[in-house]
Formats: structure tokens, sequence, C-alpha cells
């Protein structure tokens, strides 16, 4: 089973298939991940959640929830903020077509993005996808409770392995 570490002053933090690691940008100091430290010192306020849909041997597949591990449940912290950022990563790249790659929020009942999420053929990344993701402003809030679904709708012919999923979350 492939995990994820992060180091926290010291600490690892792991991730298995269907948790997720989530960095809280307080603006503070201490305790914080280094990632969220240098995002301080540039004044960005995004708040990251990581879903673990597949791990890196396991084909990717399409479905509603990705495998039933790609769901977020939307916690407190998170009430009235806006997804403004999402990525997803594969760990050995997929061939002949995209994968494609659509958030529902379960509890308003919509797609949060216009334009989904690719991973072209041969790419391990959305970040170079020749079709960019396009977040719905008309459906980008989250409130307490919501449930966010990771929706695999296509994927390549042959199957790209492992799948990561981050969402960052800013207050408007």
């Amino acid at each position: 089973m492939a995990v994820v570490n992060i180091k926290d002053h010291g600490t690892t933090h792991t991730a298995i298939p269907g948790t997720f690691l989530v960095g809280q940008d307080t603006g503070g100091t201490g305790g914080k991940f280094a990632l969220e430290d240098a995002m301080t010192a540039v004044g960005l306020r995004i708040q990251y959640a990581q879903i673990v849909c597949f791990n890196a041997t396991t084909d990717c597949e399409t479905g509603d929830g990705a495998a039933d591990v790609g769901y977020f449940h939307v916690p407190a912290g998170f009430n009235g903020m806006d997804l403004v950022e999402v990525h997803a990563e594969c760990i050995t790249a997929g061939t002949t077509g995209t994968m494609d790659i659509q958030i529902a929020n379960v509890t308003q009942a919509a797609d949060m993005l216009t334009t989904k999420i690719t991973i072209d053929s041969a790419e391990t990344g959305s970040d170079t996808a020749a079709a960019a993701a396009v977040i719905d402003a008309a459906n980008d809030d989250v409130a307490t409770n919501d449930l966010l679904r990771i929706d695999i709708d296509a994927v390549h012919t042959t199957a790209a392995k492992g799948l990561w999923v981050t969402l960052g979350f800013q207050v408007p």
C-alpha cells in the first residue's frame, strides 16, 4: 500500500487511500507545515485538502466517489469558503485519451467545475493539461458538513495508477 509522508516540525504524517491530508494556514508560527509557512510569507490564505483516491499501484477507474474513497467531509473551519484551486496527480501516467475528474458537492447537488480536471495521455498531472479545469463560480462555496465527492468520468485506455486530488479553499 502506498503512503504519503509530510514532515511537520519533526513529526511524520502518513496518508493511505481513503484518508485526507488537510493543511491550514493560520497566519501564525509553529505547528504548521513548512509549505504553509512559505504561503504565509507571500500573503496567501488558502486551506488545502488532499484526497487519496487510488493508491500508487492501483489502476484508476471510472465511478462516482472514486472507488468509494473519494469523499471529503467539509469541516467547520472551511465554512463559507470558496473552492479556488484544483489539481490532480497520478503516480504512473495512463496512455491514450484523458482522465476526466469532476468535483461534486453531494449536499448541494451541484458539480463544482464547469470544465473538468483532466490528465492527458502520458502525463501524470493536471497542471500540464491541454484544457485547464474551470471552477463554477455559482457552485464554488462550501458549508460545514457538506460532502464533496470525486467523480472519475473517464480514464485513459491504459489506465493511470494512483490518484491524488488536491482542493484549495479560500474565504471570499
